[in-house]
């Protein structure tokens, strides 16, 4: 019985080792870490029919791999050249790929199927590469080529994933109504290469073709263009090697060209007058926005009220191109839901300004609150004055060179210098000190008051309460502000040597924070800026410690701003110089830096800092 047991015992033991050593040997089936990593790309293997085929009249293209692909943004990255009013459908078959073509091919044409880094390995995603596909509907492979590089007028960075095209048909407006002759598109360092094409002097336009019809819509994409035609040529090029010792050897090949073509984007300026919207957004206030600054002869007329006088405040940005009317009368707007006519300038088909007619019905209605909260929070709480809101750019510290701006959410009604007072702080006691108020050029509801600030003095900024009235008759409450100027010790000082002026120039001292607007465009935080027309010296004081970025505008047409090109005017967008450095301003230090507007440097990869500090 004993030996029986112990029979049974061995069984189970050998059974249970059995089962360890399987799932041991499934466990390390393979790499104990998972192996190395496969960073192989897939290799092309086989082309029906093959790359470069000549007199080629197939609906289809087959292209076969060594491994199983996938493809990576394909429609995005995929173009045909010549391009075609119909884009060729990229299938994927496991480890081949079928390009289908819907549209008629040219006769006696090079295309030119770009496939740029879309075709990846199915495991890892390594990249094929730049794959490009060639074939010609003739007896001849076209094989001219031109290449070169898009940036940003404004920053001179590069423009990634624009199309640049190329047009036979050279009239200036071709590229707003017909498909390019052949086309390419830049890469992540804005540089681009159109190959296999046929002799002819072309014009080339950039554009950044946001709905890809390949064509350039004025005021809605980037463009960038050429001021000449071009002509690709071939030409030969001998190179001098050594071979070792003392042998050497000449050797020869044909190089492509041009190669260097500089292309400048930038968004034009709009033109095109219309409202873009119009807005209640409070019960009082009623706001209307314009696509463009300038004249639009705005008129309203209340349709459902009668009222006597006039029964708005207008507010009116400086460009007219945002105006906002405070309604007046109560009886107005205490209603819910208002009708107006309006009347504007409005660009029409022909591209003229003309009269516009237009009803528009505003609405607003307050929020709605439950009923039982309601009650509740009348029981609790005690009644809440509406005071008219006024506000005052100025903290503990202020800064030596700045005035302080005072704004109110509503128009008021009378000059509000009387009662503002500014005190200074003398010993123990705070007494008053002279300032000025000077209503803002911007903002009816904004004022500055001007000071020569004192380093390191203290200062009280005091309003009393009610002494200031909006159009509705409320009125303002306390204001009570006690701060501090910095001390001079506080600034640092950069002192420009700028060369190479002609005409004049807008040197612009910047923060490099990268803010961009919605559509992409860089937004510049500009600290300080001078206005110039010869070499010199500059000096920009009182400046925060921190990174700074300079730049000048070469202002063409002197009205103090940089302004895009006008593709149709043949008018390029104005140039902008930027200093290859970043320079570092410390407390209390003073920073010379030398600008020379005629170096070579356009824009890229930051240099190492080299500006000549000194304490002061």
């Amino acid at each position: 019985m004993n030996r029986s047991r112990c029979f049974t015992a061995c069984l189970w033991g050998l059974g249970i080792l059995f089962i360890i050593i399987v799932m041991h040997s499934c466990a390390n089936k393979g790499y104990p870490e998972g192996g190395p990593k496969d960073e192989t790309p897939p290799r092309v293997i086989a082309e029906q029919p093959a790359s470069f085929s000549t007199n080629f009249n197939k609906k289809s293209i087959n292209i076969y791999f060594d491994e199983f692909v996938a493809l990576k943004s394909v429609n995005e990255k995929f173009i045909i050249s010549p391009p075609q009013a119909k884009k060729p459908r990229v299938r994927l078959r496991a480890k081949y790929i079928m390009v289908e073509f819907q549209d008629t091919l040219r006769p006696e044409t090079t295309y030119s199927l770009d496939f740029a880094d879309a075709i990846v390995d199915n495991n890892e995603g390594n990249p094929l590469g730049y794959y490009r596909y060639v074939f010609s509907t003739g007896a001849v492979i076209d094989t001219l080529e031109l290449s070169g590089n898009v940036v940003n007028a404004e920053t001179n960075e590069p423009v990634v994933n624009s199309y640049v095209f190329l047009y036979e048909n050279t009239a200036d407006s071709v590229p707003l109504k017909e498909i390019p002759s052949y086309m390419g598109r830049t890469d992540s360092s804005g540089f681009f290469r159109i190959t296999n094409l046929r002799e002819a002097d072309y014009k080339v336009v950039a554009v950044m073709d946001e709905n890809r019809d390949y064509k350039y819509a004025p005021e809605g994409e980037q463009v960038a263009f050429l001021d000449t035609l071009v002509r690709p040529v071939v030409f030969s090029v001998s190179r001098t090697d050594t071979l070792g010792g003392d042998s050497i050897v000449e050797r020869s090949y044909l190089a492509y060209g041009p190669n260097n073509l500089y292309m400048r984007m930038f968004l034009e300026t709009p033109t095109q007058l219309y409202m873009v919207d119009e807005a209640r957004k409070q019960r009082e206030l009623l706001s209307f926005v314009f696509s463009v600054p300038g004249k639009n002869d705005f008129a309203i007329q209340l349709l459902d009220t009668v009222t006597e006088g006039k029964w708005y405040f207008p507010e009116v940005s400086p460009g007219g191109d945002t105006i906002n009317l405070w309604i007046k009368d109560s009886t107005v707007y205490k209603r819910d839901t208002l009708h107006f006519q309006l009347s504007y300038l409005r660009t029409d088909s022909t591209g003229m300004q003309s009269p516009y007619l237009d009803t528009v019905k505003m609405v607003f209605t307050d929020k709605k609150v439950n009923e039982k909260a309601k009650r509740r929070k009348k029981d609790a709480e005690k009644p809440v004055i509406d005071f008219l809101k006024m506000t005052a750019s100025v903290d503990r510290e202020q800064d030596v060179n700045t005035g302080i701006f005072l704004e109110f959410d509503r128009p008021v009604t009378q000059d509000i210098t009387e009662h503002v007072q500014l005190l200074e702080k003398v010993d123990t006691l705070y007494v008053p000190t002279d300032f000025k108020i000077v209503p803002d050029s911007v903002h009816i509801r904004r004022f500055r008051l001007e000071k020569e600030w004192k380093p390191e003095a203290e200062y009280e900024l005091l309003v009393d309460s009610a002494v200031i009235s909006d159009i509705y008759g409320r009125h303002n409450d306390k204001l009570d502000k006690k701060f501090k100027v910095r001390p001079l010790e506080f600034y640092g000082k950069l002192q420009l040597h700028l060369e190479g002026v002609e005409g004049q120039v807008i040197v612009q001292l910047y923060k490099p924070d990268n803010k961009k607007t919605e559509k992409g465009q860089r937004i510049f935080n500009v600290v300080a800026e001078k206005i110039v027309d010869k070499s010199g010296d500059l000096v920009f004081d009182f400046l925060h410690e921190g990174k700074y970025r300079l730049r000048a505008i070469l202002d063409e047409n002197r009205n103090g701003i940089w302004d895009p090109g006008l593709y149709l005017k043949g008018k390029q967008a104005e140039v902008v110089r930027y200093l290859p450095t970043e320079i570092s301003i410390k407390q209390n230090f003073d920073i010379e830096q030398t600008f020379d507007l005629k170096s070579s440097y356009i824009g890229g990869e930051l240099k190492e800092e080299k500006d000549t500090k000194k304490k002061k």
